[in-house]
């Protein structure tokens, strides 16, 4: 999608971190913007400075855990704003610990948000993006905990693969009607993800403090984060790979050790599997 001033891009989890970045880059390239979030203070203010930017901002408090709610967001956009040409499945949230000592609440709310959270945008959204005519996009915020696993990131890791998955999936299928997809795969950013509790749902009660295993170097996660990428360059990135159609928006080159180490592992096994021999 060359062309992005004047269209209308719908970010989730807009309110803040990554989210917030994008929806900058987006109104500085001339883009309308809707800013999609469960704090909906929050979004009320990126959008302010949207507007600042003398784009049309809409703020929308948004569950991407509720299909109902997701859908009532696709609503008041297509009645508002007439399309969405870049829908950003952005909101995502962390538990961070061992997986031998997650709960099946932790479970719940990472595969709501992270997983259902994007399976709900699309089923929203998907439908009248495929009958509105002209370019059109979809990025998937997954991480780089989507191509390449850590200790202490188990739960959040398998939501993020499986985004990465019906990304790739999605790209296959939507050439025909003119939806170009990303997966945006980031390293560390300077966000709030370590905060993500403050919107755990009641019900779901509260994850346990999180202790490291010995030797796991996942101890310092929140300085990580205060010295991450700047949202902003971030949203600048993702801003570019739409433009060029990338399947796969990466922010930290050097990450790309962390998948060439996985992809060695994959193939010592279809070579262990090339020089087996069943002797049975």
């Amino acid at each position: 999608m060359r062309e992005l001033s004047g269209k209308v891009a719908v970010v989730t989890g807009g309110g803040s971190g990554i989210g917030q970045g994008m929806v900058a880059a987006f109104a500085g390239a001339g883009m309308h913007v809707v800013i999609a979030d469960v704090d909906l203070p929050a979004a009320e203010k990126v959008a302010g400075e949207a507007r600042a930017q003398g784009v049309k901002a809409l703020a929308i408090q948004t569950d991407v855990a509720s299909r109902d709610s997701v859908e009532a967001l696709a609503e008041r956009v297509y009645g508002e704003l007439g399309a969405a040409h870049l829908l950003c499945n952005n909101a995502g949230v962390a538990v961070f610990g061992q997986l031998a000592d997650m709960t099946d609440t932790d479970w719940r709310w990472l595969l709501d948000v992270n997983l259902e959270g994007v399976v709900n945008g699309l089923q929203a959204f998907l439908p009248r993006m495929k009958a509105q005519p002209g370019e059109k996009h979809v990025v998937n915020t997954a991480s780089v905990a989507g191509v390449a696993a850590f200790a202490g990131l188990g739960v959040y890791v398998a939501t993020k693969y499986a985004v990465v998955g019906i990304s790739e999936s999605l790209r296959h299928e939507s050439a025909g009607y003119g939806l170009g997809v990303s997966v945006l795969c980031p390293g560390v950013v300077r966000t709030r993800i370590f905060e993500s509790e403050r919107n755990r749902p009641a019900e779901l009660g509260t994850s346990k403090p999180f202790v490291p295993a010995p030797g796991a170097g996942s101890g310092r996660v929140p300085e990580a984060l205060a010295q991450g990428l700047d949202p902003l360059v971030v949203g600048r990135r993702v801003r570019d790979g739409v433009r060029a159609n990338e399947a796969y928006i990466f922010t930290h080159p050097a990450t790309r050790a962390l998948f060439e180490q996985r992809a060695a592992n994959i193939r010592a096994g279809f070579d262990a599997a090339d020089a087996w021999r069943d002797e049975d």
